[in-house]
């Protein structure tokens, strides 16, 4: 799959939030949920005691929901006795109360007055649905199935079908999803031995034989990866931004910081360094023990997402605060400098690479193979000094993330260097 970014126009945007809702009675029409967006699209621009607005909102009728349900595993609705028209300042008002990462606000036609765009309630759905660009050990839960958009930052909406992104609207740009980095190929590629090399390790006399040595590989890979998006996540919700970069294992990584990156904060190479990988190891053979005879890859991970084991429980809150962790590292101006096992190598990290890098690739596929011509002269120092590492040095990877919360993955593909905008929530 090489998972190429869509061409998409409001106009199509609004066609499939109409035919997702068009069973339902009452249901807005696509006019109408236009005017959805650009009253939500004007709300954005607010600001509630001084903070901008966020806020996420559901299409869906007040009928759609049991109201004996709740989180963790559903919602729960609160309808209000007199719904209340939906303006800019009507969501302003709401957001605080309608917390972005806990609950959305309901928006349905009011049949009682005259098909007023009217806001119902208010819904928890709990924080799970986050996992999913976030990193998370639970499910999402399987009861939103609803359009729901999101009110992100100032003249930035995000458009959903249920948990998955179809289209952004920002600023005076519409256009479809951007690309799910973690689901690259050359992420898989560039760690595929050491994965191996980790299972090996505990091959012997560690690993339940419920699943096979490459399976284990694999699962090692996903929950890495949920791993990486956790601590990005993390620098996104912080506002700050920041820089990761992974080098290579051992005396190959060690000498390419030392050569490229002065780290005013340097870590000694011990074992401290290491808990990550410890915690992957323990994660993947607690798996095993929890898996049946011959389990399958995708076995092993809905076992390792749904789970209530005390072990995994604790497990994952170790694993968590070791990626909370790495993100409070990031605030510290620099880039956080790990090795391929995500070993610690440093943090506030300049980069000093004496290189002059004018242009670089933006991939529009995750294979890297589709690209246009990107101008650095618009980009800031942490992108810039990304580039020129990643020039020298073909291994690296490296993640940016903006102020405004946009992420990069900037890496050396074939002597030339791309970056892939990654799909935010």
């Amino acid at each position: 799959m090489t998972g190429t970014t869509p061409e998409l126009t409001l106009k199509d945007t609004l066609n499939v939030i109409h035919s997702r809702v068009q069973h339902l009675a009452g249901c807005p029409l696509p006019h109408e949920i236009e005017k959805i967006c650009q009253i939500l699209y004007a709300a954005s621009l607010l600001k509630e005691e001084g903070r901008a607005v966020r806020a996420r909102v559901i299409l869906a009728p007040p009928d759609s929901f049991n109201p004996t349900n709740g989180p963790p595993n559903a919602s729960h609705a609160i309808r209000f006795a007199v719904p209340h028209k939906l303006t800019p300042n009507e969501i302003k008002r709401l957001s605080p109360a309608a917390s972005f990462f806990h609950s959305v606000v309901a928006v349905w036609p009011d049949e009682s007055r005259d098909r007023s765009l009217s806001i119902w309630g208010v819904i928890n759905t709990g924080p799970r649905w986050m996992n999913l660009v976030a990193g998370g050990r639970k499910s999402a839960g399987n009861d939103i199935s609803n359009p729901v958009i999101h009110v992100r930052d100032p003249g930035w909406l995000l458009f959903y079908d249920g948990y998955e992104l179809m289209a952004e609207w920002r600023g005076t740009e519409f256009h479809g999803p951007r690309l799910d980095v973690f689901q690259s190929r050359l992420l898989n590629d560039r760690f595929r031995e050491l994965r191996r090399k980790l299972v090996a390790e505990l091959s012997d006399d560690c690993l339940p034989c419920s699943l096979h040595l490459e399976a284990y590989a694999e699962l090692s890979h996903l929950i890495s990866l949920q791993f990486v998006k956790r601590i990005i996540n993390l620098v996104r919700t912080s506002g700050h931004g920041g820089s990761v970069v992974v080098l290579p294992e051992g005396a190959e990584g060690e000498d390419a910081a030392a050569r490229w990156i002065d780290c005013k904060y340097s870590a000694e190479t011990d074992d401290a360094g290491l808990r990550f990988r410890h915690l992957l190891q323990s994660f993947i053979r607690r798996v095993g023990e929890l898996s049946p005879s011959g389990a399958t890859v995708e076995q092993a991970w809905d076992i390792f997402c749904t789970s209530r084991d005390p072990e995994l429980d604790q497990l994952e809150e170790s694993f968590f605060e070791l990626a909370r962790f790495f993100s409070d590292l990031m605030q510290v101006d620099g880039a956080l400098v790990l090795d391929q096992r995500l070993c610690l190598l440093g943090f506030g990290g300049e980069i000093r690479v004496d290189r002059t890098v004018l242009q670089v690739g933006h991939a529009q596929d995750l294979d890297g193979t589709v690209t246009v011509p990107w101008n650095v002269q618009a980009d800031g120092t942490r992108h810039r000094s990304v580039y020129r590492l990643c020039s020298v040095e073909p291994e690296v990877i490296g993640f940016v993330i903006s102020q405004d919360s946009q992420v990069r993955m900037i890496a050396n593909v074939d002597d030339r260097v791309l970056f892939w905008t990654h799909s935010v929530g």
